[in-house]
């Protein structure tokens, strides 16, 4: 057989494989009838079972011949070996010098094995090391304990997304460009730690307007703006419930208030208990994902739109804040307000939808909720309330009991701090005479001297809260108002 034509059978053996071409010869040498099947393929007269049975067979039989070709390459390494020993050993009996040296040889190959592996098992550790910092350093990959577990969810709901007009973000380094910040600086802000160094708030109280105090906690200036583009670009392109008031645009106290009939037979007012801290990480980021951003995007903004509560304590002469609550809403931040409004939706459709059943008109600022009715002459108020509660508890809420009022023609009527039973909206009395005690005391206190920052914040306040009641009735004292605090 020349060079050439065994060249030509190795070609048509990869291309045809073993089998096909041996039959293929058997035929063209007349050892097998070109009118007969193969062994491989269904003879005559064969039913598909007995095809089947055989086929099995003769894979069988190939597993067995390729077993035994193994045992016998074995076999022949073994043999070689005792050649290679009786060659070695063929001038002596010392059978202790023997034993030795197979021990030996043993050993050194067993030693030589171990360290094979220990080698490959370092080099496999540290690619694996290699390709993890790779991983760390090109993508957020942990966010702290208890919030990373949605971050292996990277499927993103592009249609969604672009109907209602959102922008798409797929990765960590798309958000960072999206917030216009460095990614270094994403990946700082989006950390939670128990115990840090660097707190990314500023807290102080403030009193509430219907008495007590409210802790607030306001971003620091980089993180301020990034919850400011997230709220403009993302937080505002949501559809909000008619029924809320507060923080929208084109909406105010005084809308609410005026979507109610002046001089209602009954006015129910509900609070809802500790409204901004109820609202943890996970509701927010269940609110982004919602809306078509993967479970990954969704925890990185929700880490960035909330916050826990945090104490300070001193440790070798260092400032170390420490956590107490899980996160929650930060009241301060100017994303917090919409982000009440947007998860508070099908509250408010819920609500809204029993309160027209009952004949009540219903609108919601923030946690105030309010109910009017013009005739309560045939409603069953208490079943009415009951209702409410089991609502309020069944979208993740509490009512606080203890100011929730029930209000008629021979009480002062206020929603949301705004009096509805006289001919033209106003303050209550007693508030104002808060705010002009207020006024009183800055005055005093500028006569001796710079107002301090937070009396400040209360006076602005509480002006900007009669304002937007009416600006006309009680525009002296706010003037006044406004004049303290220059």
């Amino acid at each position: 057989m020349t060079e050439n034509t065994k060249q030509d059978y190795r070609t048509l053996i990869n291309q045809m494989g073993k089998k096909e071409f041996t039959i293929m010869k058997m035929q063209e040498y007349g050892f097998w009838p070109k009118d007969l099947p193969t062994p491989y393929e269904k003879q005559l007269n064969e039913t598909p079972e007995q095809y089947s049975k055989r086929k099995a067979l003769v894979e069988d039989y190939k597993s067995i011949i390729e077993r035994i070709s193994k045992l016998y390459k074995e076999k022949q390494e073994i043999n070689d070996k005792l050649r290679d020993l009786r060659k070695k050993y063929d001038e002596t009996w010392d059978i202790e010098r023997i034993r030795k040296d197979i021990a030996q040889t043993i050993m050194k190959e067993s030693i030589a094995r171990r360290t094979e592996k220990k080698k490959q098992r370092e080099l496999e550790k540290h690619a694996k090391s290699e390709a993890w910092k790779k991983k760390k350093a090109e993508q957020i990959i942990f966010i702290g304990k208890g919030y990373s577990s949605f971050l292996y969810d990277n499927e993103t709901d592009q249609p969604k997304l672009e109907l209602q007009g959102l922008p798409v973000i797929k990765s960590d380094i798309d958000l960072a460009n999206f917030l216009e910040i460095d990614y270094k600086k994403l990946r700082f802000l989006s950390y939670h730690r128990d115990v840090v160094t660097v707190d990314h708030y500023h807290r102080y109280t403030i009193p509430k307007r219907k008495g007590g105090m409210r802790n607030i906690a306001a971003p620091k200036p980089i993180l301020k703006s990034v919850q400011r583009k997230i709220l403009e670009d993302i937080l505002n392109k949501f559809s909000l419930s008619q029924q809320a008031h507060g923080f929208i645009k084109e909406r105010s106290i005084l809308s609410g208030a005026l979507a109610h009939n002046i001089q209602p037979a009954l006015v129910i007012n509900m609070d809802i208990e500790n409204f901004f801290p109820t609202i943890s990480f996970e509701r927010v980021r269940g609110m982004f994902k919602s809306a078509g951003y993967s479970g990954f995007i969704s925890s990185l903004l929700a880490m960035l739109c909330t916050y826990c509560e945090r104490v300070s304590i001193e440790v070798k002469n260092k400032t170390r804040f420490i956590a107490t609550t899980k996160r929650i809403l930060p009241q301060g931040s100017p994303a917090s307000p919409m982000i009440t409004n947007i998860i508070c939706r099908r509250l408010d459709q819920r609500l809204n939808g029993l309160a027209s059943k009952f004949g009540f008109t219903y609108t919601r600022y923030a946690d105030d909720m309010s109910f009017s009715i013009n005739d309560e002459t045939n409603v069953k108020v208490g079943r009415f309330y009951g209702l409410v509660s089991k609502i309020v508890k069944d979208e993740g809420f509490e009512i606080n009991k203890e100011k929730t009022r029930f209000l008629r023609k021979n009480n002062r009527q206020s929603i949301t701090g705004v009096v509805v039973n006289n001919e033209k909206l106003g303050v209550n009395r007693m508030w104002m005479r808060r705010f002009r005690a207020a006024i009183h005391n800055a005055s005093k206190l500028r006569s001796n001297g710079d107002l301090p920052i937070e009396v400040k914040r209360e006076l602005s306040g509480m002006a900007s809260w009669v304002r937007s009641v009416n600006p006309e009735r009680y525009k002296k004292l706010i003037e006044t108002a406004m004049e303290v605090i220059k």
